[in-house]
């Protein structure tokens, strides 16, 4: 009988196992292994268990890395670890040092990627956008799209700042 991975005596610690898809992730130039590999890294930033061996391993940074990536995808997933891990405090703050990796996802064609990009800062700035440019930014983005996701997104990231004046 032929075990899987998901079988309780082959599981290995979640430690290792986050440590074995990143080091899949440096060594494979299989792009669909890159996109599933990354995938599921940023399904696992959902969960707060794993934050301290993200932390341990650096996955932060490559999802920070991942936000221009030349592929759509990996940058796609890149900014969805983003949002996933943004719950948590510590990840917050430093991903809000990183506004120079964040706002160009503003300017995506893609509205996955925008949409997530809009959520991040949402998480990023719970009590308001304080930035001028960014909210430009916004205010420029509301005037032109057409997606009623990213509309909603857009009116509450800038009534959030309005209320907060």
């Amino acid at each position: 009988m032929k075990r899987s991975r998901k079988d309780p005596i082959y599981r290995p610690d979640r430690f290792e196992y986050l440590q074995a898809l990143l080091t899949e992730y440096c060594q494979t130039d299989k792009v669909g292994d890159k996109h599933e590999i990354v995938a599921n890294l940023a399904n696992f930033a959902y969960n707060p268990v794993n934050h301290g061996h993200f932390q341990k391993l650096n996955l932060l940074d490559l999802f920070l890395d991942l936000t221009d990536d030349e592929d759509l995808d990996l940058r796609r997933m890149g900014v969805m670890g983003l949002v996933n891990l943004s719950v948590n405090p510590h990840y917050r703050s430093k991903i809000s040092q990183q506004s120079e990796l964040i706002l160009p996802l503003l300017q995506s064609h893609d509205t996955e990627t925008l949409i997530s990009t809009l959520t991040l800062l949402y998480y990023l700035h719970p009590e308001g956008i304080g930035d001028a440019n960014i909210r430009r930014t916004l205010e420029e983005l509301n005037s032109k799209s057409e997606c009623s996701r990213t509309n909603n997104l857009l009116a509450l990231l800038l009534r959030i700042d309005t209320s907060s004046s």
